[in-house]
């Protein structure tokens, strides 16, 4: 399932049902295919909730980009995973005005928000809790990661070597050979609503 582009609220209800529908039919797993600079962190939000409660194993594979909210639906998966020459991070809310408008830093009330956002999802997929606070809010200070006043985004090197990724692939094979599925059936979702089947 790609998660790409400008994440929106039309994307949350579509993950929900690929989601059940996997459920209902047993699927070993999801894969969400990340590669996005993020979107609305509403939308991000009920993505995450939906990973974080789903009963089929869900993998996020970044696939070259998971920035802002891409970021949190990663996070959020029971598997991460992240190919060569991705990075993950930079998640600092922003609010938009009028239209054309530049976009401007959101409220302390905004960014402590999404920061316990990250955190709880952090503490939910046992990852680096400082790591994913320090996605969204410069003020937080990893000591030899990140300093005061800079935001964190990780590359593919040092995402692996933090531990906030399971995993390195960089195409889905070797993604399925890590995850010992590598003669599954492949079915993919996209939000226009076709289906399209494929066996490895």
């Amino acid at each position: 399932m790609p998660i790409e582009g400008v994440i929106d609220l039309g994307l949350a209800p579509f993950v929900k049902r690929v989601l059940e529908d996997a459920t209902e039919t047993r699927a070993a797993a999801v894969i969400l295919q990340i590669d996005t600079f993020g979107g609305r962190v509403d939308a991000a939000v009920q993505i995450r909730d939906a990973l974080l409660t789903a009963k089929v194993h869900t993998v996020a594979f970044v696939n070259k980009r998971a920035i802002s909210a891409g970021a949190l639906i990663g996070l959020a998966a029971q598997t991460l995973v992240v190919s060569t020459g991705s990075t993950i991070g930079a998640a600092a809310p922003l609010e938009t005005g009028a239209p054309g408008a530049e976009a401007k830093p959101a409220s302390e009330k905004t960014t402590s928000y999404v920061r316990k956002e990250f955190r709880a999802t952090a503490e939910a997929r046992k990852l680096p809790l400082l790591l994913a606070e320090a996605m969204v809010d410069a003020d937080v200070i990893v000591p030899g990661v990140v300093e005061k006043g800079k935001l964190l985004t990780l590359t593919t090197e040092e995402a692996v070597k933090h531990r906030v990724v399971d995993f390195h692939a960089d195409t889905i094979e070797a993604l399925l050979n890590r995850l010992s599925l590598r003669d599954a059936k492949l079915n993919s979702r996209h939000q226009t609503g076709q289906s399209i089947s494929s066996a490895f």
